[in-house]
């Protein structure tokens, strides 16, 4: 097979995954987010107080416990929006394909014989 014709089935790939579900799900809720102002903003204070953190710890400097303290009241409003925790579960499920992906194109890559290596069973598919 040319790298022309691996390409083109990569570009079809990237294709049908845009068309699944869950990429739907996930931008309908990526909408839905930006037009809720009040949990966009929630959104956007926790990961600006998370990222502050991560600098403050990655450079060796001392967190106090309010600082933790206020990002921990921060992920609580968070698990607390409906919204959130749905826009979570849709990036979830898209991780969870993306992942199926990533596994079925390295047990391809990875198998000798063009099946999987230790029988259907292993991977989930059905093999041809």
């Amino acid at each position: 097979m040319t790298t022309e014709e691996i390409i083109r089935l990569a570009f079809e790939l990237g294709t049908a995954v845009a068309e699944s579900d869950e990429v739907d799900r996930l931008k309908a809720l990526q909408m839905k987010l930006n037009q809720d102002s009040s949990a966009y903003d929630l959104l956007m204070r926790y990961q600006e107080a998370k990222m502050k953190l991560d600098n403050k710890y990655h450079d060796g400097l001392l967190v106090t416990k309010a600082e933790e303290d206020h990002l921990r009241i921060l992920e609580q409003q968070l698990t607390a929006n409906s919204l959130i925790n749905e826009l979570i579960q849709a990036q979830e499920s898209f991780n969870n394909l993306m992942q199926a992906v990533y596994f079925a194109m390295n047990q391809a890559i990875s198998s000798s014989a063009g099946g999987c290596s230790s029988g259907c069973e292993s991977c989930g598919g059905g093999c041809s």
